[in-house]
């Protein structure tokens, strides 16, 4: 047995220092507060961090009440730490931190938010944790874990979190109003071997204390009595072979008397159902600390032992001699990280007829079980055999047999979690004898908190590659919270460059997207794509560079788009329009699925997810939404005809036509979109899920039998671009702000008399500040405590919402400006001058 201890105390770090507006756009207005350090300027020294020294790197947190920050409200008043315990587990990756959070049996609520935090307590960034429909929900729910990721981290917050000085809190509240009733906090520390953990254990005390404390704050703490939850986590690594071992890095606190010297720590790993013990070892801590301690401990096991590891039948416990009522216990379970396993087949050999291809998608759910999702086509095998196997060079052994393309395998061998965790188990696909038809290596993924649903199949076009050339490759496309499209493609076999493209097939789309990037996001996405996304009507192909040629090509699933991010058009539901069919009715997949596919019925007929159709008999417009039927009532655009409009038997809307007496069939009208239009009539364009957009009006034009779709042409603006606003949400065009007039001297004294509350000026689209709400439109530079007024910075409210501007000077004014122009930040570069000659 090998056990080393580390005793770490809080460190001393520099100030903090807030990051440029330029590399975080959403500079929050309470980052701005009272006494919140100054913002990071041009020329002021900063830590410049190299991607590549953060990238997949791994951090860790134990979230307890002996470790939490004094974290306060808006008006001050600091918020009570909450009852249990939480771990967490942080990987940092291209700019992006992926975080997964586990909570303690006794914490059965769902916190509202996960925020970061300074050491000071000051809040960076608060990310609501909400539940998206897709593989994400499916995802937590099957493995008990909160999943997320903090893209775009700003460069100052990456030296926070390379120095230590980061920290995470859970927030519970009332989520219509954004309370904060209770957090639970943690630092964000580099533990041992995480970046090999195979396992995770939570541990909370076995008796649950009688006193929680209140807070952190002053104004809660009472001195000698900052008792509060105590718990502790452990990083479990199990290596399998000729001589199979665990090795364990337990972080801890709680578990001593106040004010202790030394003591003595006992580690049990148990296995209760048979009473068997594996670790019982006890050890001496000369200098515990507070709230932060850690062992390793390493022994060999046996391959029975490893087994019941794997399946989470192992219980630890860690307890000092002395306070045995204090002990903590946890079973030891799957890590803690949020991932999933992919990998796209690619055959193996050429064949004459259709090449087959397909992808794999794995994970493991919290009771240890392989949760499996095979996609293949062109297979030429009825019942193929499905392997999974360890790949170390030549060395090919096989692992576990799958014996359907979807579903749960209860008892996995333990075997597959070493090669699993180091990328070097494959998906083999073939018949009993012979070499596989399709193979291909599972690699890890995170997995986010988006709204996808699940990986898309790359499949062969019609334009042929090289005879020779076999690619295989799947795609990840999803929808933040945010409104961003997040995308990620794999591409394996092909040579040369490639280039992907998004395409929106719905009506008012634009042009095809270019993705830049094998992986990336589109910040500012159009309505038409996100409304494709949502209704399944979405594209993703793959071209060659040098040609253009598209080889690669797939219909991407339908994405659960946040509403926030579609067009604001309220559901109309009639239910005397689907008598046999609940509007609100969804079809649910399986549990096991990854996948997410549903379907509509209409007045006997089955209508598959994006379709739309016209209910004549009623005027209703009706689409098919992810499972569930919606009907929104004809809106007829305002009509101008030379000739008297009619309106014949079938038609919801006026027609103009030539003559006061139209003669038509389908074969001489316009479809478009699966609808058929009659000559002369007017429309505007519906979108599934968005419903009518009143922005555009289509035109079946009488004489060309041609359709048309102008949108409103908007008047030209008298004012900037940045003051102008949209009235509402629905609004097609843009207006000016009202200039009111310069109020006399009279009326300035009696609106003196009478100011405006807050409330007031928040209704009528102002902002909160840290000094007080700002009307809609007031510009202000903020103050900060100990350095006063910030001159350089410029906030602006408009329609809610602040936004930050630091002055900055082009190169050219740098070069020509003069010296009391303390705003612009221009770095100097002054010569070195040759040392004096000895006198």
């Amino acid at each position: 047995m090998i056990v080393q201890m580390y005793f770490l105390h809080k460190d001393i770090s520099p100030p903090l220092r807030m990051p440029d507006p330029r590399f975080d756009a959403r500079l929050h207005p309470s980052q701005l507060a009272l006494g919140t350090p100054d913002i990071v300027q041009e020329d002021s020294p900063t830590v410049v961090i190299d991607e590549e020294e953060l990238s997949m790197k791994h951090f860790g947190a134990l979230l307890t009440g002996r470790s939490p920050l004094c974290i306060r409200r808006d008006d001050m008043t600091g918020v009570p730490v909450a009852a249990g315990v939480a771990t967490a587990r942080f990987t940092f990756r291209r700019r992006h931190l992926f975080w997964s959070v586990i909570l303690g049996p006794s914490m059965v609520t769902r916190p509202r938010a996960l925020a970061f935090l300074d050491r000071g307590g000051r809040m960076l960034l608060e990310h609501p944790l909400k539940k998206f429909q897709g593989i994400h929900a499916t995802y937590e729910e099957k493995t008990d874990k909160l999943c997320g990721v903090w893209r775009r981290v700003p460069r100052e917050y990456k030296r926070l979190l390379r120095e230590g000085s980061l920290y995470v809190a859970l927030i519970w509240g009332d989520e219509r109003n954004n309370s904060m009733d209770t957090a639970l906090s943690g630092r964000i520390s580099r533990y041992p071997a995480l970046a090999t953990e195979m396992f995770t254990s939570l541990l909370e005390p076995e008796h649950a204390p009688a006193s929680i404390g209140n807070g952190a704050c002053d104004d809660y703490r009472v001195p000698g009595q900052e008792e509060g939850w105590w718990g502790g986590t452990a990083v479990v690594t199990g290596a399998a072979g000729a001589a199979p071992s665990l090795h364990l890095a337990i972080v801890f606190n709680g578990v001593f008397k106040p004010a202790s010297r030394e003591q003595t720590i006992k580690v049990m790993l148990t296995l209760p159902e048979k009473n068997q013990t594996i670790i019982d070892e006890v050890h001496k801590m000369s200098k515990p600390s507070y709230d932060f301690n850690i062992i390793e401990v390493s022994t060999p096991v046996s391959a029975a032992e490893l087994r019941s590891l794997a399946r989470g039948r192992l219980l630890l416990s860690v307890e000092a001699i002395s306070t045995p009522e204090r002990r903590l216990t946890g079973v030891v379970r799957q890590r803690a990280a949020c991932e999933v396993f992919h990998a796209p087949l690619m055959a193996e050999r050429l064949s004459a007829a259709t090449i087959p291809e397909g992808l794999a998608l794995l994970y493991i759910d919290k009771e240890g079980s392989l949760v499996y999702d095979i996609q293949v086509d062109n297979l030429s095998i009825a019942d193929p055999k499905i392997t999974l196997v360890e790949e170390q060079g030549k060395r090919h052994s096989q692992v576990e047999i799958l014996d359907t393309r979807m579903g749960v395998l209860a008892r996995p061998s333990a075997r597959i979690f070493p090669p699993l965790y180091e990328d070097q188990l494959a998906v083999h696909i073939g018949s009993d004898a012979g070499p596989p038809l399709l193979r291909g290596r599972l690699l890890s993924r995170s997995l986010p908190d988006a709204a996808g649903a699940g990986p898309a199949l790359l499949k062969r076009t019609d334009a042929r590659l090289a005879p020779s050339t076999i690619v295989a490759g799947l795609a990840w496309v999803s929808v933040d919270a945010l409104c961003g499209i997040n995308y990620e493609v794999t591409i394996n076999g092909y040579n040369g460059g490639w280039s992907s493209w998004l395409e929106s097939h719905a009506l008012g789309s634009s042009a095809p997207r270019a993705l830049a990037g094998q992986e990336g996001s589109v910040l500012e996405p159009t309505p038409a794509e996100l409304s494709a996304l949502h209704a399944g009507a979405a594209y993703l192909n793959v071209r060659a560079a040098e040609n253009g040629t598209e080889f690669l090509r797939t219909r991407l699933p339908q994405i659960s788009v946040p509403p926030s991010c579609l067009p604001s058009v309220p559901y109309v539901v009639d239910n005397e329009l689907s008598p046999n069919y609940p509007p609100t009715h969804v079809n649910v997949p399986p549990d096991n699925s990854l996948s997410n596919t549903a379907s509509c019925f209409y007045a006997g007929r089955s209508y598959e997810d994006g379709a739309q159709w016209m209910a004549t008999e009623s005027c209703h417009m009706c689409g098919c939404v992810h499972g569930a039927l919606r009907c929104d009532p004809v809106r007829c655009p305002v009509v101008e005809c030379a000739a008297p409009t009619i309106q014949p038997p079938g038609q919801c809307c006026p027609i103009c036509t030539n003559s006061t007496t139209a003669v038509w069939n389908e074969s001489h009208g316009c479809h478009l979109a699966g609808q058929y239009h009659a000559p002369g009539s007017s429309w505007h364009p519906y979108l599934v899920p968005g419903g009518y957009d009143t922005c555009a009006v289509c035109t079946c034009e009488f004489s060309t039998r041609q359709v048309k779709c102008p949108r409103v042409k908007c008047p030209l603006l008298k004012c900037a671009e940045k003051d102008a606003y949209r009235p509402d949400k629905k609004s097609c065009c843009r207006v000016c702000p009202v200039v009111k007039e310069k109020k006399s001297d009279e009326d300035t004294l009696k609106d003196q008399g009478t100011p405006r509350t807050a409330e007031e000026i928040l209704a009528e689209g102002g902002c909160k500040f840290p000094d007080g709400p700002l009307p809609n439109g007031k510009e202000v530079h903020p103050s900060i405590h100990s350095h006063g007024e910030q001159r350089c910075v410029t906030c602006r409210c408009k329609d809610g919402e602040v936004t930050c501007v630091r002055k900055r000077c082009n190169r050219a004014a740098c070069a020509r400006r003069r010296r009391g122009d303390a705003c612009c930040a221009c770095t100097r570069h002054r010569r070195q001058r040759a040392p004096r000659p000895p006198s």
